[in-house]
Order: C-alpha cells, then sequence, then structure tokens
C-alpha cells in the first residue's frame, strides 16, 4: 500500500490542485526548464493524476472497474500458446504483452527460471479455460518488441490480468499512456499484499538495499536513503545512497504527486538532501556499466550510481 507520510497530505491554494502564474515565473526566474514544464502541465489539470489514483487504492468498490464496459472495442481472440505469467501468442501468429503487470521470469537464453515463474504462467493458463477470451488494446498498442499490449478478459467479462495480481503472479506496473484500469490493478494487487500471496510472501523478491552488492539488472524492488536530487532540463534524478538513481523523466512529472515533487525539486538546490527521506520503488533496473558512451567510464570513476531505475507513475514508488 501507498504510505504517504504528513507532508504530503498538506492543502495548498486553490484547492492544492492548480499553479499560479507567480509559480511559473519565479520557476523562469530560477532557470529550472524542468520545473517549468511541470508547473505549466500541472496549471491545466483539475485535479493531480496521483491524488486520483491512490484514493482509489482505498475504495472496495474499485474492482468493479476491472469488468469490461458494455460498448468497449474489444475483438475475441484464440490463446494458441503461454509464454509465462504476462505473455501469450495468439492463433494469428500476434504476441500479447498484457499491461498492468510483470510476473517473474521463466527460463530463457540460458538463465534459470525465477522463483514463482511457472506457478505464473500456470495460473494465467487456468485463467484462459474460461472462453472466449476477449482482447482490448492499450492506447499505446505495440512495444519494443512488436508484441500487442492489452488487457485481457474471460467469457463473463472480468479481468484476467486483476486475477493474476490478486493472486500474487506477479507485481503491477504503470507505463503511460496505458493506464487504463489502474485503480482496479492496483486494489487486486493491495489484496495479495495485505494475505502476502506469491511474490508478495517469497522472499526472493523482497526489496533490495540500494546498498547491496546482490543487486543486477532486471525486474526489482529496491529501498533507500535519499542522498541526493539531481535536476536537469529533461530529467530528476533522486539519487539512493549505494548504487541506485531513480529518474523521473519530463513527460513522467504530471504522474507524480504534486507535493512530493515540489519537495524534491527544492532538495535539489542543496548539496545533501534530506537523509531521513528513504524510499522503495518497483522497476526495472538498468546496469550503466552495459549501456554504449561514456557511462560505464563515469560509474567507474564514481561520478554515476551504477543502476538506473525510471520511476513512470507514483504507484511505483512509496516514501517509507
Amino acid at each position: 500500500m501507498l504510505r504517504l507520510p504528513s507532508f504530503l497530505h498538506r492543502t495548498a491554494e486553490s484547492g492544492g490542485h492548480r499553479r499560479s502564474y507567480r509559480q511559473i515565473q519565479e520557476a523562469f526566474r530560477r532557470g529550472t526548464s524542468f520545473q517549468v514544464m511541470t508547473l505549466l502541465q500541472r496549471s491545466l489539470k483539475r485535479a493531480p493524476v496521483g491524488a486520483f489514483f491512490i484514493a482509489c487504492l482505498f475504495s472496495l468498490r474499485a474492482l468493479g472497474l476491472c469488468t469490461l464496459e458494455p460498448g468497449v472495442d474489444v475483438e475475441t481472440v484464440q490463446v494458441a500458446d503461454v509464454f509465462d505469467g504476462d505473455t501469450v501468442r495468439l492463433e494469428d501468429g500476434r504476441r500479447v504483452r498484457l499491461v498492468g503487470i510483470n510476473t517473474p521470469e521463466v527460463a530463457h537464453q540460458g538463465k534459470p527460471a525465477e522463483p514463482l515463474a511457472e506457478a505464473a504462467k500456470e495460473q494465467l493458463e487456468t485463467l484462459l479455460k474460461k472462453r472466449p477470451i476477449r482482447l482490448l488494446v492499450g492506447q499505446d498498442s505495440h512495444d519494443h518488441y512488436g508484441r500487442v499490449l492489452g488487457h485481457l478478459f474471460d467469457a463473463e467479462g472480468s479481468s484476467v490480468i486483476a486475477a493474476l495480481l490478486q493472486q500474487g503472479a506477479g507485481f503491477q506496473v504503470a507505463i503511460a499512456p496505458n493506464f487504463r484500469y489502474l485503480d482496479c490493478y492496483l486494489q487486486a494487487q493491495k489484496q495479495a499484499q495485505e494475505q502476502r500471496l506469491g511474490v508478495w510472501g517469497h522472499p526472493y523478491y523482497d526489496a533490495v538495499p540500494a546498498t547491496s552488492d546482490q543487486l543486477k539488472a532486471g525486474y526489482a524492488r529496491v529501498k533507500g536513503r535519499l542522498e541526493s536530487v539531481v535536476l536537469t532540463k529533461r530529467a530528476m534524478f533522486v539519487e539512493l545512497e549505494g548504487q541506485v538513481s531513480l529518474k523521473i523523466e519530463r513527460s513522467a512529472a504530471p504522474y507524480i504527486e504534486d507535493a512530493l515533487f515540489d519537495r524534491l525539486v527544492s532538495l535539489s538546490r542543496v548539496a545533501k538532501a534530506d537523509s531521513e527521506l528513504w524510499f522503495e520503488a518497483r522497476g526495472w533496473l538498468s546496469d550503466r556499466i552495459t549501456w554504449n558512451g561514456n557511462a560505464p567510464e563515469l560509474v567507474k570513476k564514481g561520478v554515476q550510481k551504477r543502476y538506473q531505475m525510471k520511476i513512470t507513475h507514483q504507484v511505483a514508488w512509496q516514501i517509507l
């Protein structure tokens, strides 16, 4: 469950939702273009995106939103094969990557399967037996592997993805612009968390300290104390003590809780950030040692953290 400290609940002027031109002007004077763009974006919104989804976490009615709505443009599909807990192949040859969930990796390319990978695959196979299966393609329809990004529903119109999350088959993920059913998926995951089902009860998937030498590339939960905040024209980097840098790209800024984002902006102006602020984040760790360019050398010199994780939405991290 997302836990926010008291400073995130303060109420700002105009209901805490709209930004004044004075704030934007102040940002211009400070010369922080990233903050300026974020303030301009938020000044046009009636309510913060993060607040909407956080509120839905506590709504017992949220799971009802997992049901396929009447009139939605879907197609009936035949599933030919299940690769793992979040990817299937259709009879027409298309591969579908389920939106909103990431399950453990099965054995591939000489790498052993992660714990619970086969269980997640079997759970998906069982859910897909309630035919016909319907596919709702995401707003962003394909990933960089050419796979269709979509939501699957069973014969009764119930969400296959929500059922997987409710069983702890994997972790909920949120990548723009495919936020449809996000509130429902979060509520489903919350049930698995509270009961410590699946990945939430297996020690392999516990959050790894950012200072640990056990860090590796791939999907992970990490936790660490805030060390510093670096603000550039294109992104914000939340540096944790150890070897992890959390990156918030400009496009993701509107999906970060307003008060938290503003606090991080203010901390970017000091040499050392608030050492009492701890984060836990979920996402894909990228090893900068394997990057092209000068990143590997910067890591070796201690200029950059070895691992980077993109934070794409408020739900991807929490304050401890």
